[in-house]
């Protein structure tokens, strides 16, 4: 992991710590500013995306696959902007799927990590706790108070994991 890759996940991280307190304290109130960040997020990162296709990417092997990764990610961040005025339940689950996801996406990484011999199992530790935080959200689907707390509790872990990713050391793994 590069330096900025570093600062990065600590940044994240440093912003999910906060979304989820904020959460946890006031419930529903926090929706629309927890959607404004998780919408603007996703739009920089397709923005960001796209802008490296037209600079660099546009020539490499797989630059497309970048350029519909952007599309894509500023799409769902338009969506996700879309949510403000939509009842909570559904922002929940919109969230949920999101989380589980991740997690999904993690345990993907995990393994491909586990196949080259690498560290794996902090990722696959992380993804589970993710997918499983979802699937709480989902059985609890009744009582949004609950799954607000879950889902704010899953926040915090996962604020909690990318910072403590940030500072674990990592060896730099050479492929022949």
């Amino acid at each position: 992991m590069t330096i900025w890759q570093r600062i990065r996940q600590i940044v994240i991280g440093l912003v999910l710590l906060p979304a989820g307190i904020l959460l946890m304290m006031f419930g529903g109130e926090v929706y629309p500013l927890i959607i404004g960040l998780y919408s603007l997020a996703l739009e920089i990162y397709g923005v960001r995306k796209v802008w490296y296709f037209f600079r660099m990417a546009r020539y490499m092997t797989g630059g497309r696959r970048i350029l519909y990764r952007g599309i894509l990610a500023f799409d769902f961040g338009i969506f996700a902007g879309s949510l403000v005025r939509v009842p909570q339940i559904y922002i929940l689950l919109y969230l949920t799927g999101t989380m589980a996801f991740s997690g999904l996406v993690d345990i993907l990484r995990a393994r491909e990590s586990r196949e080259i011999e690498g560290p794996w199992k902090m990722k696959t530790f992380q993804g589970a706790t993710e997918i499983g935080v979802a699937v709480l959200c989902v059985l609890f689907l009744r009582s949004t108070d609950y799954v607000v707390d879950i889902f704010a509790m899953g926040l915090i872990f996962s604020a909690v994991m990318r910072i403590l990713s940030a500072f674990r050391r990592t060896p730099v793994i050479m492929i022949d």
